[in-house]
């Protein structure tokens, strides 16, 4: 009875593993069909989004279609957003920066003319900023132009790409008339000379295609921010440091020049006074008193003239 209780334990115990076995197994399967199955809608939605041209009107704007999947104020740029991120930074790259800025002056213009608020004010006064901000929609895949001041730029590797987009770069603009609110512009050529790293107060301008509202954690507040792609920023550099520079040879030779003829007339200036305090104007012994030439004590030579007269 003892030998057959521990066959039936035994059957029992194999039983429950093998069902055990078998669940995971098809666990494991459900979880690799849903795999197969998302990676085949994402190469199908990829090669849907192939199909569609970047632009209609050679760079003046992004394919209204191509934007259909862009989803504002999300963190980071999401899987369904990447294709349209790299092939707009491949129009930036491609599309002339005169003719990105004569789009974006262009459209600025309409923007100011078509609002009552500022279409009396001088097209440089227009707050693009604000009204990029406020209307993102309607600048979407329309280039811009910003001008201010670049407070933070890293160098990043944007991954894997059919666009020919290399290493890149993601800086932190803060826009004249931003109200001290960023704007994150992504670009792949820097200027030489730029630094990167997160403590800069450097003046660029900066004409790019307004992508999104790009989501971002600031001190554990979620915050957005306007993100330009493009292809590359200006740069006006500032006064750099003073660096002293080493004095030649022949500067040397004149200061030693100078101070020593200075020295030379110091020095005759002093002799001569010195002598004449020694040796005095010679006086005239042929009378009595001394007859002297007249100096300070010549009243004084006339009282004794006065006494001896006397």
């Amino acid at each position: 009875m003892k030998t057959l209780a521990q066959v039936i334990c035994l059957m029992l115990f194999m039983g429950t593993t093998y069902g055990w076995c078998q669940d995971d197994v098809n666990a494991s399967n459900e979880e690799d069909e849903k795999i197969r199955r998302l990676v085949e809608e994402r190469r199908l939605l990829e090669a849907e989004q192939a199909k569609i041209p970047t632009s209609l009107d050679r760079g003046e704007m992004v394919n209204p279609e191509l934007l259909d999947v862009v989803t504002d104020n999300s963190i980071g740029v999401r899987f369904e957003e990447k294709d349209a991120y790299f092939r707009i930074l491949e129009l930036a790259r491609k599309t002339p920066l005169a003719e990105q800025e004569e789009y974006a002056l262009n459209f600025r213009e309409a923007r100011r003319l078509s609002n009552p608020k500022y279409s009396r004010l001088k097209p440089e006064k227009f707050p693009i900023f604000v009204d990029l901000f406020l209307s993102p929609d309607v600048y979407r895949g329309r280039p811009v132009t910003l001008h201010g001041v670049l407070r933070k730029l890293t160098k990043f590797d944007p991954g894997p790409n059919s666009r020919d987009v290399g290493e890149a770069y993601e800086g932190w603009v803060y826009p004249d008339d931003g109200q001290s609110n960023p704007a994150v512009v992504i670009f792949q050529s820097k200027p030489d000379g730029l630094q990167v790293g997160g403590d800069l107060s450097e003046e660029v301008r900066v004409t790019g295609y307004f992508f999104k509202m790009y989501g971002y954690e600031a001190q554990d507040v979620a915050r957005k921010a306007p993100m330009i792609l493009a292809g590359a920023i200006e740069w006006r550099p500032g006064p750099g440091p003073y660096v002293p520079q080493a004095l030649g040879p022949e500067v040397y030779l004149g200061l030693t020049m100078t101070i020593f003829l200075v020295g030379f007339v110091w020095w005759q200036s002093n002799r001569r006074e010195m002598t004449s305090a020694i040796h005095p104007t010679e006086a005239d012994f042929r009378s009595f008193p001394p007859i002297e030439t007249p100096t300070k004590s010549s009243s004084v030579g006339e009282k004794l003239t006065e006494t001896h007269d006397e």
